[in-house]
């Protein structure tokens, strides 16, 4: 008798295995001598593992089919592959990210905020879905919308450069300046080319938490990058502390090669100093060291201080002289916010209401930063004829326009227009146009329950 074959329901099904066991009319018995039995492990493993394969494939092929029939973008090779499994992730998150931007034009944002979750959670790597969830919660939910910032610098250092930039808008839009100094500090360093907008920044946030500390981290630092900008922290510094005489004499000096923003610091400080003549010269002598939009940010800010409403108009009509353009209109709001003025809000706002620009992603800032020009001029015949366009061009109800209509007006106590921003996407000039007139208090950032 085969010991072996006992064991089974079926003890004939054992000669799949052992072709030594044969029947007789005893029963089973095995054909050779006990010293002459041998192992058939090749029929072993041939059987268990045809039968495992066969339960593989089948699970394989199922859950396959089931993927298809819900949508996601799969073939047949990604599941019964186990090294191409992770593209059932990437299937996973596109078919979720896929969904949320329907959701979004359609009109369903919490339904798309859902999706991306969905979407990010399955596949950390999409970085289009982190980067679109980060943007869409930042109002909400800002501290979980930071993290993800923050992770996806991580996880995505090509990408590096825009994700900052996209985050500092959204902190900018808070007006999280602590978080600011942190981001810009390193930005300086490790993102040159656009380093003239990280210092800009830096400054701004160390003006607005009174803390000087990272400037002086920035001017102790021995990196390369940190040098351009010792001079101009120098006088920052003595600013901050009330040497307002000796900070003068170093801004009127023209200085050597340096970034751009030494020039816009430069001449913006002259303006800010009451040394606005001074400031047009070295405006003139720096020549093409600026850029068009920056030069005629700062020569209306030099006529406003001189309060020469001829130049300012004359500035006005050559830049409204040819066909009106964002750029231009870009431009005067945040000059308007800074210094409004009813004649020339009258003559921008009919221009650009002329051209009948459609509202899409695009114009949408530009009708919101006239919009606010609007509002800090308490021209409200101008404000709601604006708010008129954009919903019958949307559908949208924007309550967050009447909102900053009581703001505006001083209505209900807010102080912080911050509190509103990031709701309101606008060229980044608007943006520190706004917060430079209304400053508030210093930023707190919310608690995580207060986030939820």
């Amino acid at each position: 008798m085969c010991e072996a074959s006992i064991s089974w329901d079926k003890p004939k099904r054992f000669r799949h295995v052992c072709p030594l066991l044969v029947e007789t009319p005893d029963g089973l018995r095995c054909s050779v001598n006990t010293a002459d039995v041998r192992p058939f492990w090749r029929r072993a493993f041939a059987l268990y593992g045809g039968a495992l394969l066969a339960l593989y494939l089948t699970a394989a092929i199922s859950f396959f089919i089931f993927l298809r029939i819900v949508g996601y973008p799969v073939n047949i090779f990604h599941t019964i592959w186990p090294p191409a499994w992770h593209h059932l992730r990437e299937a996973r998150g596109n078919f979720f990210f896929n969904k949320a931007t329907k959701a979004f034009a359609s009109g369903h944002p919490s339904e798309g905020v859902l999706y991306l979750s969905n979407a990010y959670t399955f596949d950390p790597a999409n970085y289009s879905a982190g980067l679109m969830l980060a943007k869409n919660i930042q109002l909400g939910q800002p501290n979980l919308s930071d993290s993800i910032y923050q992770q996806l610098l991580v996880d995505h250092p090509a990408q590096r450069t825009a994700t900052a930039q996209e985050w500092f808008r959204a902190l900018l839009a808070r007006g999280n300046y602590p978080a600011i100094q942190q981001l810009a500090l390193l930005q300086v360093i490790d993102d040159a080319p656009h380093a003239s907008v990280w210092m800009r920044a830096l400054v701004l946030a160390c003006r607005q938490t009174r803390n000087d500390a990272p400037l002086r981290a920035l001017r102790a630092s021995t990196h390369p990058a940190a040098q351009p900008w010792r001079m101009l922290i120098d006088v920052e510094l003595a600013l901050n502390s009330g040497h307002t005489d000796a900070a003068r004499s170093v801004l009127t000096q023209v200085w050597g090669p340096a970034p751009a923003y030494t020039v816009f610091y430069q001449v913006q400080n002259l303006i800010a100093l009451n040394d606005p003549f001074r400031a047009l010269d070295l405006l003139n002598i720096y020549g093409r060291r600026l850029d068009d939009e920056a030069r005629v940010t700062l020569q209306l800010e030099a006529f406003a201080r001189l309060g020469s409403q001829r130049l300012l108009q004359r500035q006005t009509d050559a830049l409204l002289a040819q066909a009106v353009n964002f750029p231009t209109v870009k431009i005067l709001a945040a000059h308007l916010i800074r210094h409004p003025d009813s004649a020339l809000l009258d003559q921008v706002y009919a221009k650009f209401m002329a051209a009948k620009y459609p509202v899409d992603n695009d114009s949408a800032g530009i009708y919101l930063s006239l919009y606010c020009a609007a509002g800090v001029a308490q021209d409200w015949g101008k404000a709601h004829a604006i708010t008129g366009v954009l919903r019958q061009s949307t559908g949208g109800s924007f309550v967050m326009l009447g909102l900053m209509e009581s703001f505006f007006r001083g209505d209900g106590g807010q102080t912080r227009v911050s509190v509103f921003l990031p709701a309101m996407p606008m060229p980044l000039e608007v943006t520190y146009a706004l917060l430079e007139r209304y400053p508030g208090s210093v930023y707190v950032a919310p608690t995580a329950h207060a986030a939820r």
